[in-house]
């Protein structure tokens, strides 16, 4: 019995060792396909893209498109999507992180 229940905690700790891993860095990709008439079945590109470890270091990629005159500027609508994925994912992580570290607590 006592062999039964190592097991289970060693397997829970393997598991819990893998997420928090997995949860030091967080990257959110934010794709696009050309749709339409024209519009062939191509695969998605990425738009914009956001990397967040967890000691606070943040890289972001954003959509940017020529404007008049050459100048670059930001798609804002694409960008505006993106954060939104971000915020939906930085909340959903909090979220999981706070839930599993109640669960140690408890221990």
């Amino acid at each position: 019995m006592a062999s039964e229940l190592e097991n289970s905690i060693r397997s829970a700790a393997a598991k819990v060792a893998a997420y928090v891993a997995d949860a030091a860095v967080m990257e959110v990709t934010t794709s696009y396909v050309v749709v339409g008439p024209a519009a062939s079945a191509e695969t998605p590109r990425p738009a914009a893209k956001t990397i967040i470890r967890l000691d606070g270091d943040c890289e972001a990629t954003v959509p940017m498109r020529e404007g008049p005159g050459g100048m670059l500027e930001v798609d804002s609508g694409l960008f505006e999507i993106h954060q939104a994925n971000v915020a939906t994912a930085t909340e959903y992580r909090a979220r999981v992180l706070g839930a599993l570290i109640g669960l140690l607590q408890r221990r």
